[in-house]
């Protein structure tokens, strides 16, 4: 057990290298975060470095082939039906974009609000097994796109996407299930064609350590959060830990909304259901959401 923290206590400090090629996981090591929070100080407050933010999210949830575990395929779309139509989203107003940059340019005059959930969508990869890196991941969703499978995006289009066990998937030199629990991105030009994603490799088995010692949904809601708001608060992640445009809201030294609150959550109410969600950075707060939410 003691080698086994140190190792892990080691995949902390590989945030900051992970940062530098533009790589904003959910850490695996992300449940030593409750033991051992991310010291907070001013610094941590985010800062509005010019770019857009998603204004009304739209999650798509792509299933990478049909062996996507099953509580997840039927699970995460109650979820989402949820999540976007809550108080946990009401609150991401204090990240509207109708302000001047750090570096003065105007903001994109952006106001967050309620998102919706468009459905699941299962597609047929040439890549289900073995190991994929994140380009591939990218040109894939891409293809699925122009074919016609998945939906065009527009501004508010997220592409939610889980992956089955038995792939291991690798970006920027990690990878799933030792190395990162999952991380947004996007594909294309942010100043025209784009699109905006999530990658959430598998958490069963023995990739559940490290991502969460809950219930295995409790872990992929939790983390699921984290990537979504992540990704409608700064949805064109860039290289470096010395953020600048076209970023959205980030740390000055590289950090997004939920990479410091990583490891504790709130809860959301909806029926006669309760969900994970991971809670997030609240500038106004200076600190962790803490609340109860609810969806109504």
């Amino acid at each position: 057990m003691k080698t086994m923290i140190l190792s892990l206590l080691c995949l902390l400090a590989t945030h900051v290298a992970e940062a530098k090629n533009g790589f904003y996981p959910t850490r695996f090591s992300q449940i030593l975060e409750s033991v051992a929070p991310q010291q907070q100080t001013a610094t941590s407050k985010l800062v509005y470095f010019g770019g857009p933010v998603i204004g009304n999210v739209k999650i798509v949830v792509v299933f990478w082939g049909s062996k996507v575990d099953a509580p997840t395929q039927s699970g995460i779309g109650d979820f989402y039906t949820a999540v976007t139509k809550s108080s946990y989203m009401d609150w991401l107003k204090e990240y509207n974009t109708d302000i001047k940059a750090v570096d003065g340019r105007d903001g994109t005059n952006q106001q967050i609000g309620r998102g919706s959930y468009a459905g699941a969508i299962t597609i047929q990869p040439k890549v289900t097994s073995g190991t994929i890196d994140d380009a591939a991941i990218q040109d894939e969703l891409q293809a699925q796109i122009d074919s016609g499978k998945l939906p065009k995006p527009d501004g508010n289009t997220l592409y939610m996407t889980y992956f089955p066990p038995g792939l291991k998937i690798t970006a920027f030199g990690a990878a799933s299930c030792s190395e990162f629990c999952a991380y947004h991105g996007f594909k294309g030009d942010p100043k025209s064609d784009h699109f905006y994603y999530g990658v959430m490799p598998d958490l069963g088995g023995a990739c559940s350590f490290g991502c969460g010692f809950a219930a295995h949904m409790t872990n992929v809601t939790a983390i699921s959060s984290h990537e979504f708001i992540e990704a409608i608060t700064d949805p064109f992640p860039t290289p470096g830990t010395t953020p600048a445009y076209p970023q959205a809201w980030n740390t000055t030294d590289g950090s997004e909304a939920g990479d410091l609150c990583a490891g504790t959550n709130n809860t959301l109410k909806a029926g006669s259901k309760t969900f994970a969600v991971q809670s997030e950075w609240d500038n106004s707060a200076n600190g962790c959401t803490k609340q109860s939410w609810s969806a109504n």
